[in-house]
């Protein structure tokens, strides 16, 4: 069993090595992201310890496993961080799913985060209002426009500045009746984002 594994173990200490010596390099940009591309490489070979930890350990412990998931930002770690979004009783720990999400914009968790917009938390509901427009599809204009009509003010600033990232342009009418909006501060966002939408 141990010789199976070899060839990759040799392979894993080849580029572990190349980008060792590349720590050495003249220059401080290639010196800076041989530093990133090693960190990475040391947590992926650490990932089941990770999601172990996220398993298992105490909301601390899980908090530091979603942003170290996040850190890794490869395609492994997402089942776990979109199990977290789902699944987490903690709102620190959804909320951290989250933030970790939006950032990695990776397309396969949108259906995860869609769902989220109905969370019991309205402070989880507007983060992923807000985490959506980084993710720039035109196609999310439809679950967001609904939102608009909610009672919770953070909420509709968030869910103004998405659709003013995806440029939805079919919002406008919706966008304009909140121009009557009783919160000074939605009617602010709405002005800003009619004014940056192109037809």
């Amino acid at each position: 069993m141990a010789e199976k594994h070899k060839p990759e173990n040799t392979e894993q200490d080849a580029r572990r090595q190349a980008l060792v010596q590349s720590l050495k390099d003249q220059d401080e940009e290639v010196r800076q992201m041989a530093a990133i591309a090693l960190e990475r490489l040391d947590g992926m070979t650490n990932l089941p310890t990770i999601v172990q930890r996220y398993r298992e350990g105490d909301k601390l412990t899980r908090l530091r496993a979603i942003y170290a998931l996040g850190k890794l930002g490869n395609e492994d770690c997402l089942p776990v961080l979109i199990h977290a979004l789902d699944s987490d009783s903690e709102e620190d720990i959804r909320a951290a799913a989250v933030r970790v999400l939006s950032e990695l914009k990776d397309p396969q968790t949108l259906p995860a985060l869609i769902m989220r917009l109905n969370d019991q938390s309205p402070t989880i509901q507007t983060m992923v209002a807000e985490a959506l427009g980084n993710f720039r599809h035109k196609n999310l204009a439809g679950h967001l426009i609904p939102l608009l009509k909610r009672d919770n003010k953070y909420l509709v600033m968030a869910v103004l500045d998405s659709l003013g990232k995806i440029n939805a342009a079919e919002a406008m009418d919706e966008i304009m009746k909140l121009l009557q909006h009783p919160a000074p501060e939605v009617r602010k966002t709405a002005v800003k984002v009619l004014g940056e939408l192109q037809a």
